[in-house]
């Protein structure tokens, strides 16, 4: 075979490759986003029309949608429900990036007894599932007396273990230099973690904050169990009422439920996914 028709066969197997890839791209979109175009589909909709029986790919109905809206907005504890997952997921992201910069500051790039114990402890507790701590942590929060109130939902999950491994990835990667001239200049140790750590870790605290407010906007288990009283609900809970078998609500009502849920952490997630990309590889390629 001549150099020409090798070039040429790689040249074409380089194509196929590439369509391929697009391919199963496209077809891990669809199947991704989906349900949710189907769930906008439900709600934008004419009541008493259902999708299931006549099938459209598009909304039908920009009024029957806003008013499905305002109607949960209005005639059920949503909008209270939103203003305490909002309360509860920026007041933990606030704890967790305080908590969890200040560990990773000293683990990453100062040397102390214990450290590497200390530290294979934190990274063993993410292989235990959190379904085991849930018993303990839940009758430690009734013995402080915290059950229905926001401290009890929030400081169980102010320590992270991920938090604490990807902010400790990244401060590895800080110059040395840079603390050593802070120090020679008279900088205290709280400064030089204010002033030179946190800035210089600013990627990886963004992408931290993103990823838990994802996750604890869509925390589920924890505030069921602990905060059971209707003034404290969270978001989670006020769907899962939607959700429930004998609730006795349409399925138009219940996906409209379902999609004011869904819209925070998907904005968010639009916004922000280039950041979430950067600092995890940021984090993984410099650690």
């Amino acid at each position: 075979m001549s150099a020409a028709a090798a070039n040429r066969a790689i040249a074409v197997e380089l194509q196929t490759w590439r369509f391929l890839k697009w391919v199963v791209a496209i077809c891990v979109a669809i199947v991704a986003v989906f349900p949710i175009w189907w769930m906008v589909n439900v709600v934008f909709a004419d009541p008493g029309v259902p999708v299931s029986i006549n099938p459209r790919l598009y909304p039908t109905s920009l009024g029957s949608g806003l008013s499905k809206i305002q109607t949960i907005l209005t005639e059920t504890a949503y909008l209270r429900a939103y203003f305490v997952t909002i309360a509860y997921a920026l007041l933990t992201i606030m704890g967790m990036l305080l908590i969890g910069s200040m560990a990773a500051f000293e683990f990453a790039l100062f040397d102390f007894p214990g450290k590497r114990l200390l530290f294979g402890l934190v990274m063993l507790s993410l292989m235990v599932p959190t379904v085991v701590t849930i018993i303990p942590t839940y009758l430690l929060v009734a013995d402080l007396g915290w059950l229905n109130t926001m401290q009890g939902l929030l400081v169980p999950g102010l320590a992270s273990a991920f938090g604490l491994f990807l902010l400790v990835q990244f401060m590895r990667t800080l110059p040395r230099e840079m603390i050593e001239a802070a120090r020679l200049d008279g900088a205290s140790h709280f400064k030089i973690y204010w002033y030179i750590a946190l800035p210089l870790s600013r990627n990886a605290m963004v992408t931290l904050a993103i990823l838990t407010f994802m996750k604890t906007w869509g925390n589920f288990a924890w505030p069921l169990i602990v905060a059971p009283k209707p003034e404290i609900y969270t978001v989670g809970q006020v769907v899962g009422l939607f959700n429930a078998p004998f609730s006795h609500q349409t399925v138009d009502v219940v996906m409209t439920a379902n999609l004011l849920a869904v819209l925070p952490p998907l904005i968010f997630f639009l916004i922000f996914q280039r950041k979430i990309v950067e600092g995890i590889a940021m984090s993984g390629s410099k650690g």
